[in-house]
């Protein structure tokens, strides 16, 4: 009996298999079929990613959609796709047609004025067991890949520069009789000529000038920096450097001020005589042994004028918007440590016994207490910047004059108490049209520290990288 079971059970498995075994075969091989459209469908990606990728790097030797998509085809038909010998060109749609590819320029996915291109690779696999479930005999594939020229600036070289001379024409810094510059930290960077007579010592990390140049009266050529040879000069000279652009004139913080500052109206002056001064009602003003003492609130102003004195002039932290010229005249000393930045519509002048003590606010004074970090004085004016006299220019940040000249040629000074800047170890950077000093300064180049832009003496090149972006 037991024999007879046995016997029994074998059969009904081998009847269950024969009836299942159809079946599993055809899951088996339809789930071999999805396999190889599987990859087949990341070998046609593959392609297309590639593809896009080489037709963009022709295009930025090439600059030509056709060749750029001409090259991109033949790229696919090299990573096996089906292509033909004479692919169609549409100049209309920017598009090459060859057969199971498609290359096309287009604008680009990230940035719209960029240029791309997109490839599309298609791949026809011949159906297996699929087809007892479909009429199609063929099972297409297919993958398309974007490369966009992203367009980049690398990194400049150089160094941070404490004087930047903006002017592509005339001297861009210059200096006569003794001039003694200290700034081991930073460089002096200049549009056009660098060009110093006299006598002197010069120390700084390096001077850079463009390769247009005017003969040298020192050597006889042509050279874009034109410095005695019985100068003293720490820093080497780069006379090949082309030009850089205006570092703050994408800086919309400042730029709008001041703008906001040439439109001023109906604003108080700020005016002396004699011990006497007068201006705006939040102002306040005191007589102590003959000196007249003023506190300064932030705010909108006419303009400054002192004649006579002496004057002491409190400056307290925050913006200052002059929609004149600022001029100390007269026996002055300016105190406006505490972060402030002042915004002048006109020009800036500094002369007899002038001492001027101006730090710029860093980001967070700025945010807490107003200013622009990293500006201490600024204006888009074209009238001359001048120093002269005994004058005593400390200003702690930048000084951002673009279309004037910043002319501290009259101002005296000595090693231990130099016109410009008071130690080269803190942030004092000039940007103007153009820059001619004498006498003992001291620049550096510390000035992000409170906020500032930093930037090289040479820009960096610009170029276009090629990017899978879909």
């Amino acid at each position: 009996m037991t024999s007879r079971l046995n016997l029994g059970c074998r059969g009904s498995v081998a009847v269950w298999l024969a009836v299942m075994l159809p079946g599993l075969i055809m899951a088996v091989s339809l789930a071999v079929e999805a396999g190889s459209w599987e990859a087949a469908q990341m070998s046609v990606q593959r392609a297309a990613d590639v593809s896009a990728m080489a037709g963009a790097m022709n295009y930025t030797t090439s600059a030509s959609n056709q060749k750029a998509a001409t090259f991109a085809a033949m790229m696919a038909q090299l990573n096996g796709g089906s292509g033909t010998n004479t692919p169609s060109w549409n100049s209309g749609t920017n598009t090459l047609t060859d057969n199971m590819i498609t290359a096309q320029v287009i604008s680009g996915y990230a940035t719209a004025s960029d240029t791309a291109i997109k490839v599309t690779v298609q791949k026809s696999i011949p159906a297996g067991i699929s087809q007892a479930f479909s009429s199609q005999t063929t099972h297409t594939v297919t993958g398309t890949g974007v490369a966009e020229l992203i367009n980049t600036v690398g990194a400049g070289s150089g160094g941070q520069p404490c004087l930047l001379a903006l002017s592509t024409t005339g001297p861009g810094i210059s200096g006569s009789g003794s001039t003694y510059i200290t700034m081991p930290g930073c460089t002096m960077r200049s549009n056009s000529l660098i060009s110093f007579s006299g006598s002197g010592t010069l120390t700084t990390s390096g001077f850079y000038a463009p390769t247009t140049a005017t003969t040298c009266s020192y050597t006889g050529t042509a050279d874009s920096i034109c410095i005695p040879s019985w100068f003293t000069l720490t820093g080497t000279q780069y006379p090949t450097s082309g030009t850089i652009t205006d570092p703050y004139a994408s800086n919309t913080t400042l730029q709008s001020a001041l703008t906001a500052a040439a439109a001023l109206t109906g604003t108080t002056s700020v005016t002396c005589s004699g011990v006497t001064c007068t201006g705006p009602a939040s102002m306040s003003c005191s007589h102590a042994s003959g000196t007249e003492t003023c506190t300064l609130q932030p705010g909108n102003y006419g303009s400054l004028s002192t004649p006579g004195g002496p004057y002491i002039f409190n400056f307290q932290p925050g913006l200052y918007s002059f929609s004149g010229s600022v001029v100390f005249s007269g026996n002055t000393t300016t105190n406006a440590t505490g972060g402030v930045t002042i915004i002048a519509a006109g020009g800036f002048t500094g002369e007899n016994t002038f001492i001027f003590n101006l730090t710029a606010p860093t980001a967070s004074q700025a945010a807490s207490t107003g200013g622009i970090a990293g500006i201490a004085l600024a204006s888009l004016t074209t009238t001359t910047l001048s120093l002269s006299g005994s004058a005593t220019y400390n200003v702690v940040g930048v000084t951002y004059f673009p279309n004037a000249q910043f002319n501290a040629s009259g101002s005296s000074g000595s090693s231990s108490s130099p016109a410009e800047g008071s130690s080269s170890s803190i942030c004092t950077e000039i940007i103007a049209s153009s820059i001619v000093l004498s006498g003992y300064s001291n620049f550096g180049g510390t000035c992000s520290s409170y906020g500032a832009t930093s930037f090289y003496s040479v820009s960096g090149t610009s170029q276009q990288q090629a990017a899978i972006v879909h």
